[in-house]
This record gives C-alpha cells, structure tokens and sequence, in this order.
C-alpha cells in the first residue's frame, strides 16, 4: 500500500519503494528558487564523479536571513531533511544548501530542474497551466535572482531615489519571454528591454524584464517575496517615498523601525543618511 507524506509520495514497486515528487505551490517555489540561484550538476572527478548535487546559495549578508527563515526550512520539510547552511569562502562569500542525496536530484529532476549549465531554461509545463504554481515560481524565481531597487526620477533630482522597480536578467531568452507571459497573465504589466552583453569576458548576451512604479505594488500584491532583502527595500521605498542605494539589510531595519527618523530625508546620496532613535 503506498504511504504518503506532505510532498513526496513513496510507491511500492517491483524493486521495493520509490520516491516520486508532488507537484503543488512549494515545490513550483522550489523549481523557481533552482531557476535562480540554483543548480543541479554531476561532478567531474574524485571518488564521487558522475554523482549529482544540488546547491542553493546567496549573498552571505543579504541573503541569509532568507536562507534561515525560509528556503532551509522549506527544503526541510518537503524533502523530510535536517540541512544546514554551508558558508562558501571565495572571491565573493555566499550562503546557502549543498545536497548530494541522490533521492532528493532525482526528485528534483522529476519536478524539471534541468541538470547541468543552466542556458536555455523552459518553465514547467505543470506551473504555467496552474495560476498559484505560476505565482510561486514568479516568487522563487525573484526573490533569488531578482533585485528591487529605486533609481533617480531625473524630472525631479532633488527628490533623489524615488522610482521602485524589480528587474531580472538572465541568459535565457526562453526564460525572461515565459516569466513576462506569466507576469501579464497575473494582471502585472512589465517590459522585456534590450539584450545586452556584459563587460565581462565570454560573458553571453543577457535578456532582462523590468517592472516599474505602481506595477511593483501589484507584484507585492498578487505574488508576494519571502526575501527580507526586497522586502526591506519596498517596505523602506512605501514608508519614505524613496530607497537609498547600495544600503544594508540592517540599515533598512532600522529605518523602519517606528522611532527611527531620517535626518538628511530626501537625501538619498550613499553616505548621506543618518539614522537616530527617537528620544
């Protein structure tokens, strides 16, 4: 008889059991979340070569809160793990999950995350038919290869950063044109803009969607973020009218915080803001 769990169900079968994957709003975030800052390769060498592993990971600062509040404990309980997050030290640190059981890349592959480097991308055929996987997708897909940020309204210098926006950019076309479709489908207007080649060398060409002004506010309406990243950033723009650049994530805290006022307000120049608490 076959016992089921949350998310995976495990089917009695000639060999014994087998895990076969669920498909339903968590585990649509997951692909969404692979999709960004994920991937699902085979190694080349040593002992394990030929073995997949699945990685996650994020900026060390801004993203770990979202790794400890949410992703960790979604792959957790979905996959019925105990993962802990691996610091990677490098050139540029990062946060994440590191997973070599092949039960879980299996499953994972079961859901289509593609295994190797991620060029041409297809969105699930089982999330663009289904509107609530679609928006946890969207979701997964943003909230780690996304950014949201304020750029200078220059019909209005002095007011500084003041226009929202949320952008992706990616090296596949297919991607960037299916998340648009998806986003128009959820009453959320955005431009796919010009592709463009970074400077970098054998950098390809990057596709990008951008959405803008008051079609940010409907994004937060309808799909949400899980990143206290952007969600600090929106939260800080709402409160304020506007978003300092290139600020950190416990600056942003502090500046929603009710007894915190900003000095310099309007004054959006890195450097130019000062935070006091309320006496």
């Amino acid at each position: 008889m076959a016992q089921k769990s949350k998310l995976t169900l495990r089917l009695k079968s000639r060999g014994g059991y087998k895990m076969q994957s669920i498909k339903n709003e968590k585990t649509a975030e997951i692909v969404g979340l692979s999709f960004g800052d994920g991937s699902l390769t085979r190694r080349h060498s040593g002992r394990d070569k030929g073995r997949l592993r699945f990685q996650l990971r994020g900026n060390i600062t801004e993203d770990k809160e979202h790794y400890d509040k949410y992703i960790i404990p979604l792959f957790n309980e979905i996959f019925s793990l105990n993962i802990n997050p691996v610091v990677c030290n490098g050139k540029d640190k990062s946060y994440g999950i590191s997973i070599e059981s092949a039960k879980i890349c299996n499953l994972l592959q079961e859901l289509k995350i593609p295994v190797g480097i991620k060029r041409e991308l297809k969105i699930p055929d089982w999330i663009t038919l289904n509107e609530n996987f679609s928006k946890s997708f969207l979701r997964g897909l943003i909230d780690t290869d996304g950014s949201v940020y304020c750029k200078k309204d220059y019909n209005y210098p002095a007011k500084g950063y003041i226009k929202i926006r949320i952008a992706i950019g990616s090296i596949s076309k297919n991607l960037i044109k299916e998340s648009s479709h998806l986003l128009k489908n959820l009453g959320i207007h955005n431009l796919i803009l010009k592709d463009y080649k970074p400077m970098a060398l054998n950098c390809k060409e990057v596709s990008r969607l951008q959405i803008d002004g008051p079609n940010v506010l409907d994004y937060f309406n309808v799909i949400s973020s899980k990143n206290p990243k952007h969600i600090t950033k929106f939260q800080v723009w709402k409160k304020f009218g506007f978003c300092p650049p290139r600020t950190m994530i416990e600056q942003r805290y502090l500046m929603l915080k009710e007894s915190a006022n900003i000095l310099s307000a309007g004054v959006s120049e890195p450097g130019q803001i000062q935070l006091v608490e309320a006496v």
